[in-house]
């Protein structure tokens, strides 16, 4: 199973390290590793907004 992670700052700031975009994703193939990057997202201080879309 994996998910597609979608995060996006609601500040502007940039999420992507390469383009410093706003907005990055990422395939997750774990739910130990999903469980911890939405943790994660909830006390960036970027604020961001994350969706996770689940592909088989």
């Amino acid at each position: 199973m994996a998910w597609i992670l979608t995060a996006t700052s609601r500040t502007g700031q940039p999420v992507d390290p390469v383009t410093k975009a706003p907005t990055d994703s990422i395939t997750v193939y774990d739910q130990a590793d999903l469980e911890r990057r939405i943790a994660a997202a909830k006390t960036d201080p970027r604020d961001l907004i994350v969706t996770v879309e689940r592909i088989d």
